[in-house]
């Protein structure tokens, strides 16, 4: 693969003041690297779950197997014993509160978070994580947090900066899982679009999850219906009259892609969350490398496709901006913005934290108009508006009126893009 690409996510997760910390992420996203290159060095013994002989001994014998670890410990594969996280907490519960991190689990899927009557056993014990592909700041070595700079930051109105729409689809397809990313150049047209097929048949065929039910061939399915609609709203019954399936199986089954990470659900700010969990959310591949090579194995082929190419350029910018948010001063949530009507506006990305909002919309278009700015003008009748985006593929950041700027998808990882702001 090259030289280790450093993670920022690293530094954020050891500034835990928790005795339990839980890294989660999909497969082959870089979770065992780094806790090799960057967590062990900081003092952390390794055991991983994914060695035959540690898994056997500790389902055998959990609480025996956690009390001969030493301390601080990194468990990977963390999920793959159902009952650890409640052996882990009633150990950290008799550890005093001073000592800093004692246990770090990670796992490739979300770790289970049952046992007390469905609750999760770590509640208030553990701080989560979750570890994305790279983005393209990562991969250009740039540490800050894009989501600071679109927070606070001051972009340049100097900056001029393009990419063609080939570079960039070639940006997009290639995505940011660390080998397939560093590797795209080398691989022929069918040896890309097969290895993201393999990979994720392998995640969909492998028992990641206790107890899990899955049939793969309907897995495949309702996935690649979402792989090819990125950044489409959610519509369960819609998608089940497509695949002859009920809703609740769909919903299930979008359940087990957002556990494996490889999907993420965006919900509507506009809608109370305590009425959906992923219903009527905006999903979006958790890697544009998914929905590239699927599109294309279905025979549509994003760069002869405005509506496509688009819809990745969308997914693109979001998977850039969200797992950003965890190695940020701001922290803030995140969601989709739609007013429904007989003309709905729209903000593809809204970051909320304080009452305070930063919108970013993204448009596949090298020009920019009044028009552009509908959704965020909408949006900016909110008081709590602070600023709003149109990421665009042209070249140039222009500043608009009413605390609107014009940003060039290239300003998302470039460095000299923002002035940041005073910390």
């Amino acid at each position: 693969m090259g030289d280790y690409i450093s993670r920022p996510l690293a530094d954020a997760l050891l500034r835990s003041r928790r005795k339990v910390v839980v890294l989660e992420g999909a497969r082959a996203v870089g979770k065992t690297l780094m806790a090799r290159r960057q967590l062990a060095p900081a003092g952390f013994s390794y055991e991983t779950l994914a060695d035959p002989n540690t898994y056997e001994l500790a389902r055998s014998d959990l609480r025996g197997w956690l009390e001969g670890l030493q301390l601080p410990v990194i468990i990977d594969e963390a999920q793959r014993v159902a009952g650890l996280p409640l052996e882990v907490k009633e150990i950290a519960d008799s550890l005093p509160s001073d000592g800093g991190i004692r246990f770090l689990l990670t796992g490739s899927a979300i770790i289970n978070r049952g046992g007390l009557d469905g609750q999760d056993p770590l509640a208030r014990r553990a701080q989560h994580f979750e570890m994305g592909p790279l983005t393209q700041r990562e991969l250009h070595g740039v540490p800050d947090s894009v989501v600071d700079d679109l927070w606070d930051g001051e972009p340049n109105t100097g900056f001029d900066h393009g990419i063609s729409r080939a570079g960039l689809y070639d940006l997009m397809a290639a995505g940011g899982f660390p080998e397939y990313a560093m590797q795209y150049p080398m691989y022929e047209d069918w040896e890309r679009e097969r290895l993201v097929a393999d990979d994720v048949r392998a995640v969909l065929g492998d028992t990641i999850l206790p107890g899990e039910r899955l049939d793969v061939l309907i897995a495949e399915n309702v996935l690649d219906r979402l792989l090819c609609m990125p950044g489409g709203i959610m519509n369960a019954s819609a998608l089940g009259d497509l695949l002859a399936l009920d809703r609740r199986t769909v919903e299930r089954y979008v359940g087990v892609f957002l556990r494996r990470f490889l999907v993420r659900a965006l919900s509507n700010l506009r809608t109370a969350p305590n009425r959906q969990v992923f219903t009527r959310a905006k999903i979006h591949p958790v890697d544009t490398s998914l929905s590239a090579q699927t599109m294309l194995a279905k025979g549509r082929d994003p760069m002869t496709s405005p509506v496509d190419y688009g819809n990745l350029l969308e997914s693109f910018v979001v998977n850039q901006i969200l797992p950003a948010v965890q190695w940020s001063r701001t922290h803030p949530d995140c969601f989709y913005w739609r007013e429904p009507g007989s003309s709905p506006k729209e903000v593809d990305l809204v970051m909320s934290r304080r009452d305070r909002l930063v919108g970013v919309e993204v448009k596949s278009s090298s020009r920019v108009t009044r028009e552009d700015f509908r959704g965020l003008a909408e949006l900016a009748k909110d008081p709590r508006f602070h600023r709003g985006y149109l990421v665009y593929t042209g070249s140039r950041v222009m500043q608009w009126p009413g605390g609107f700027w014009a940003l060039p998808v290239t300003a998302l990882w470039e460095p000299d893009a923002f002035t940041p702001a005073e910390s």
